[in-house]
């Protein structure tokens, strides 16, 4: 009788394929990012930023307020259900003083997602001193983070739909910019349906603490969404179906402030 044992030597290609595979139907950048990130000390890193934008009001559907999730503004008392999400106490407690505002999404007691929004007339992005210059009539959001449990939950639209809206209304502002990080497809593609536009591009080389930038606005015919959102197995359809031509109205102007 013959003792028909799987080849381990094969298993193991098969999982390096595999593994292959799924690393070159990545973006390219995603993947130098993946190394540079991984080296001691990061002493170079390499990204585009891609900034988006909504104008008016985030709609308020009568469904945002399902769910078990409690969402509210969070205070500094806050700090520990906010770091058993991302352990950034330090960052978080200078938000604080700068005033910027956090919604946090609560569920029987605990915090299990944040997102943070930002009113000054100028925000720097924390990684690359990006100077980001707002509009008076604009909200900046940026850092949202929601256990991964309860990503499907629909947070990300309560944050929106409800406290941001709630916000905007009490300050009379009347869009909202938004960035994301070349490669996270989830994000791009979650703005774009609903409803935010694409405006400025900029890519940022961070080396031994210096930032260096190229800035580039996409507008008109130059609007056309990146390919990464459609490459590998992103939802290509959700993308392509937003697509949309940015309004020539102005808009925030992003520059970089080197450290």
């Amino acid at each position: 009788m013959n003792d028909a044992r799987p080849d381990p030597t094969r298993t193991t290609w098969s999982a390096l394929l595999a593994r292959a595979r799924r690393i070159l139907r990545r973006p390219l950048l995603l993947n130098v990012r993946s190394v540079l990130l991984g080296i001691p000390f990061q002493p170079l890193d390499v990204n585009c930023l891609y900034f988006l934008e909504y104008v008016g009001l985030p709609p308020q559907p009568a469904h945002v307020r399902r769910g078990k999730a409690e969402v509210r503004r969070a205070t500094p008392q806050d700090l520990e259900g906010l770091a058993w999400c991302q352990d950034k106490q330090p960052a978080f407690r200078k938000r604080f003083r700068a005033n910027d505002q956090c919604a946090v999404a609560v569920i029987d007691g605990r915090v299990v997602g944040y997102q943070w929004f930002c009113e000054r007339p100028v925000y720097m992005e924390e990684r690359y001193a990006c100077r980001i210059d707002l509009p008076r009539d604009a909200v900046y959001e940026y850092d949202i983070f929601i256990l991964p449990e309860h990503r499907l939950a629909g947070l990300w639209f309560k944050f929106h739909c409800l406290y941001l809206r709630d916000l905007m209304e009490r300050r009379d502002r009347r869009r909202v910019i938004g960035m994301v990080d070349y490669g996270m497809r989830l994000s791009m593609t979650t703005h774009l349906r609903f409803g935010f536009t694409l405006f400025h591009r900029i890519v940022v080389i961070k080396m031994f603490g210096m930032t260096m930038s190229i800035g580039k606005d996409l507008r008109g015919d130059k609007a056309g969404l990146p390919r990464w959102i459609w490459s590998g197995d992103g939802p290509r359809a959700d993308a392509r179906s937003t697509e949309a031509a940015l309004p020539t109205s102005a808009v925030g102007s992003v520059s970089s402030a080197g450290r």
